[in-house]
């Protein structure tokens, strides 16, 4: 049994690694524990460890609990997870429909047991309503593509833009924010971007990044602070952006948009 235990407090991580082991000692069951801070952490170690188990505080630094577990489930085959927190009130809000199992701190021997012997696996329409009852709060900072049965974490932040083709989304993204403007200043190309196929809507992306994104196409969102001018061409509108050499189509109902937020931001021009 391998669990990985992921939380932003020392001593919390300590005693229910202590409270494990004694679990485990007692049912004479063979085990490793593996640890992680924060919901960045949880993913790097459940890629290279692939627990069995996970269990995992909901508020940390970073990335919190809830979104690293919404990522981790994009694996074939996920942990099964239970939350730990000491916030009964949020616990209870997040987990309104019981389900998920979640734990009160601090852990009580006999509920954590209890919780191993029965936690399972997330599914799929599990995480959808533990999404739809935190993403008014809480939007996402990454977006993960599962590549050769891992995850790969992609920040939000160094997003460019999305575009559907199919039932497929490509997103292009900076893999090194620094690295990336220092080849742009040096040969604007689109070299330096990174693209995988990720298998959500633009639809979805858009209600979630609205923030973010601006829908320029049926076919395309781009990042709003990238927006580097809009051109009219003979038969359409391209609008450039920061870091990507080559335009993006506008179609007309969008093209008022676009010049609304270049005249309100004072960023780009057409």
């Amino acid at each position: 049994m391998k669990i990985l235990i992921v939380d932003d407090e020392p001593l919390a991580t300590e005693r229910l690694c202590q409270i494990v082991t004694e679990i485990a000692e007692e049912i004479d069951e063979q085990h490793k524990i593996y640890t992680a801070c924060n919901g960045i952490e949880a993913i790097k170690s459940a890629n290279r460890y692939d627990p069995d188990i996970i269990l995992m505080d909901i508020r940390m630094p970073g990335m919190d609990g809830l979104e690293a577990a919404r990522h981790i489930s994009a694996l074939d085959e996920p942990a099964a997870i239970v939350f730990t927190t000491a916030y009964d009130e949020y616990a209870l809000q997040a987990f309104e429909a019981q389900a998920i199992d979640y734990l009160l701190k601090p852990i009580r021997k006999e509920s954590l047991e209890k919780a191993l012997k029965n936690c399972c696996k997330l599914n799929k329409l599990q995480l959808e309503v533990l999404s739809l009852k935190n993403q008014k709060d809480f939007a996402r900072t990454h977006i993960t593509a599962q590549i050769r049965g891992n995850i790969l974490l992609i920040a939000v932040e160094n997003i460019i833009c999305f575009l559907a083709e199919h039932k497929y989304t490509t997103v292009k993204y900076t893999k090194d924010e620094s690295l990336m403007e220092r080849s742009v200043q040096d040969n604007p190309t689109e070299t330096a971007l990174e693209e995988t196929i990720i298998e959500e809507t633009l639809k979805s992306l858009e209600q979630e990044f609205s923030q973010y994104f601006l829908r320029v196409h049926r076919n395309a969102l781009i990042r709003k602070d990238k927006i580097q001018s809009l051109i009219k061409t003979e038969n359409t509108y391209i609008v450039k952006l920061k870091q990507l050499h080559k335009g993006i189509e506008v179609s007309r109902r969008h093209v008022s948009d676009v010049r609304k937020w270049i005249k309100d931001s004072g960023n780009g021009k057409w």
